[in-house]
Formats: structure tokens, sequence, C-alpha cells
């Protein structure tokens, strides 16, 4: 009791001493904390974007392009144009080469690898009726002209995106495939009681452009295997009406695969394939699995680890730099403490040769400059805690960059000029993918819960422990005789 009563007294009589010390060590620790939090948070988000993007494997035919709403899964001769799924191979001894095709029975194959968790079928289709309006993209101002042309690479006018029709046995997949800010506007998505049922999910610009709204019907014209129309048509109802925020996705039907397939003249084929993982751990053992099954010559088969590769580096370098900091951070709180208290030591020396000339062993003096330092380093972990709250949010906006400022020959990816007369065509294809990541990154949240007092607590502990070496060395060498003689 008498070594606390002699550390309290010590501090009293120094209070601008103390004070300065507390201050410049609680800088250091507050750091340390807010740099401890935000790399807590930082993993959190991290693992929150994993387990959202990080389980699906897509399987598509080889040499294949793209999928879901900026895919063609066959092509169509009808009013709407022509569009082929996949690039014929050249001829090989004169004679044209089949395109790979993924079928049912490939995919039934795939249901025994282990760790699968579903496999959802997919095909797409170019709207090829008259009877439906697209919506439409104005151009920017000033951009546009007076013939009305579609603004393409440098045409005037409106641009009519095409309107795309994708079929698919887990209406849940939308959102990977159209956008992941799909929603369900008015309505419901299909299930699997209708999955043979004359029913369609559309566009919020599609609905707009033809007044359709939940309860409407309208209809598609039935194409033939090859693709070419039969003359027949098949009336679906509208039973729910989804949004993505952008005129691209929102120009798109989705019907149940078998709906589809009946419309299109689709047997057992598929333009693409999602499987789930059961877990991210899984997932390259999965994707390698369902590739010696299926062969790189009859499918193409990726990960989602590229997606969340491209959205979460701005996490991981922001997550990197936390570490340093903190690292940084605690570093100098130790040299800042050994630093304060050996400097302090040896001004005492002449305080700790009289204690020790009336009797105090090393021990006690020891003790006494423990407690004083115990004492700094609680009241500046105690400061340093208090400012994390305020102030961890504000660090962790400052280290994360957003992914949509990505940019391509200097610029930011936002749109491209045309040539000719000067018109803007948005990038659909790089917009929506920087929608996506800018939407699954999104903003992290920093929670700042009361155990960063015992984070602040534990490392005050360690300071102390670390800078009680100093007094201890200082202590051990000072003989009280020469000391006195000195006086």
């Amino acid at each position: 009791m008498r070594t606390i009563t002699r550390s309290i007294k010590a501090l009293i009589r120094s209070p601008l001493r103390a004070s300065l010390l507390v201050g410049v060590l609680g800088v250091s620790i507050g750091l340390a904390l807010i740099m401890i939090t935000v790399n807590g948070a930082f993993a959190q988000r991290l693992d929150d974007i994993r387990a959202s993007v990080g389980t699906d494997i897509t399987v598509r035919p080889a040499g294949s392009f793209g999928g879901g709403v900026f895919s063609f899964g066959r092509r169509g001769n009808g009013p709407g144009g022509n569009v082929a799924a996949t690039p014929t191979p050249a001829p090989s001894d004169s004679t044209s080469s089949t395109p790979p095709t993924i079928t049912d029975s490939d995919l039934q194959g795939l249901t025994s690898i282990a760790n699968v968790a579903s496999i959802t079928r997919v095909i797409t289709a170019q709207y090829t009726g008259d009877t439906l309006k697209a919506g439409t993209i104005a151009p920017p101002t000033g951009q546009a002209g007076g013939n009305g042309g579609p603004t393409f690479r440098g045409g005037n006018g409106n641009f009519t995106p095409p309107i795309i029709v994708t079929g698919t046995d887990d209406p849940n997949t939308l959102g990977s495939l159209i956008s992941s800010d799909t929603t369900i506007s008015s309505g419901r998505t299909f299930t699997a009681d209708d999955a043979s049922k004359d029913v369609a999910l559309i566009g919020q610009a599609i609905a707009d452009a033809n007044s359709l709204s939940v309860g409407s019907t309208f209809t598609l014209n039935n194409v033939d295997s090859d693709g070419n129309e039969t003359g027949a048509t098949t009336t679906l109802t509208v039973i729910g009406v989804y949004t993505t925020g952008t005129t691209f996705g929102d120009n798109a039907i989705a019907l149940p695969i078998d709906t589809a397939r009946a419309v299109f003249g689709r047997n057992t084929d598929v333009d693409q394939a999602i499987i789930k993982a059961n877990s991210v751990d899984n997932v390259d053992q999965v994707a390698n699995d369902v590739k010696n099954a299926l062969g790189t010559d009859k499918a193409d088969v990726t990960t989602a680890q590229s997606t969340f590769d491209s959205i979460a580096s701005p996490l991981s370098d922001a997550k990197s730099s936390s570490q340093v900091g903190m690292i940084a951070a605690l570093v100098a709180s130790a040299i800042i403490i050994l630093f304060s208290i050996g400097l302090v030591a040896r001004q005492r020396i002449r305080e700790i040769g009289i204690l020790k000339a009336v009797g105090a062993s090393n021990w006690n003096v020891v003790s006494q400059f423990g407690v004083e330092t115990a004492a700094i380093a609680i009241g500046a972990a105690l400061l340093g805690a208090i400012a994390t709250f305020p102030l961890a949010q504000t660090v962790a906006n400052g280290l994360v960059s957003d992914p949509t400022s990505a940019t391509r020959g200097g610029g930011p990816v936002t749109n491209v000029t045309g040539g000719g007369g000067g018109g803007r065509f948005f990038v659909a294809a790089g917009g929506t993918a920087a929608n996506r990541a800018s939407s699954l990154l999104g903003s992290v949240n920093v929670a700042v819960s009361p155990s960063v007092f015992v984070y602040a607590l534990a490392i005050a502990v360690g300071l102390a422990l670390i800078a009680s070496i100093v007094p201890a060395w200082y202590v051990g060498r000072v003989r009280p005789a020469e000391v006195l003689r000195h006086e």
C-alpha cells in the first residue's frame, strides 16, 4: 500500500510530466486500437463478401460467350435480329465441326460430385417477336442527334437494347444472372410449382414500355430447334415485375426453364449451369472435379474467385494497411514508454538512492516505478479507447477505395465515346460488373464494441511490463553511498 501511495504522490508532484506522457502515449495506443477495430471490421466484411460470391461455379459450353442477360443461347432468326450464341469453329477437313453443348444428362452426372450443393440450369435467347417494346436509353445531354437512330458508337438518338429471355429452374439465381440489385417490385417470382406453366417475370422497363403489370398477358413467338419461327405463339401471364435500377437489366424476361424450352425449341441442352459448392473452402476442388468430369474440350468452368478478388481487392489492401498501422502504433507506443520511463528514472537517481539508503529494497523501488508506469499506461489506454469510438469509422472510410473508380486507358470506365457523331454508349458489361462490385463491397460499418476497453487494458499491462525493465536496470545500478556523497 505504501508503494501505491508513493507512486500516486510522485505523479501528483509532476502533473505536467504525467499529462504529457498520458497524452503522447494515448495517441499511439488510440491509433493501435483504431487499427485493431478497423482490421476486424475489414476481416468480417471480407468473410461476408466471400460468402456472397465465393461458392458459385459457372459451367458453359467450351468457347461460348457470356451468360445471363448479356448472352444468347441460340441463333434467333426473327425480328429481333440474328445473334449467335457460340462462335462456329473453323472448318476442319472441309467439314464443319459441331459446337460443344452441355445437356441435362451431363449435369445429372455432376450431382454425384462431393460437396456440390445445387445445380441450376439456364438457357437464354433474344426476343424475336414484334408485340413487345423494349425500354430505351436516352443519350447523355447534348449527345442526341436528329435522325432518331441508335447511339451505338457514334450514332444519334435513343439506344434500344435487345430484350433477353432467360429460362432457369431456380429463380433465386436471377440476382447473379441479371444484377446483384435485382428486387421484386410487384408480384412474385416463380416457384417449383410453376415449372411448366406459362408464367413470366418481367423487368420494369418492359412493364413500363408495354403497360404490363401483374396479371397481364403477352405472347412470345415459338421457334424450332434451328431457331426458325414456327408461326405459333405462347401466351404468358406476368406473375411478377422486377427492377435492377438499370434499363439494361430491366429489359429482360425470366421464365421457368421448361416453359422457355417449349417456346424456343430447346430439348435437353443448356447455355450455362450454375453449380454451388457447399462451402467456400470446397469451391476449387468442386471446380476441378467438374472439369475432369466434363472435359476442357466440352465445357469452360469458372469460379467466382476472380470476382471475389476484384471486389475484395480494396478491402484486402485496406486490411493490410490497417495491420501495418497497428504494428507501427504498438511499436511506437513501446518506444515512447521505454524512452519516457528511462528518462524519468535517470532524472530521479537521487530519489532512488535515498530510498535505498533508508532501507527500501530494489523490489520496493522497482514496484513504485511499475505502479507509476501502469497508471500512466492505463490512463493513456483509456484515452485511446474513448477516441476509438468516433474515429474508427472515419479511418475505415479513408482506407477503402471504391472499386468502380477503376480506370481504363486513363479514364473512368463509365462510357465509351463513339466515332463519327461523337455519341456515347453505356458499356453494359463493364458497368454491370462495376455496379455489382460496388454493391457487394458496400460500406464497411465499423462497430466499436466495449471489448475495445479490454484490448486497451491488455495493451496497457503489456506496455507497463515492458517499461518496468528500464527502472529495474537503473535501480540495480544505483549505489546509495555514491548518490549521497555528491549531496
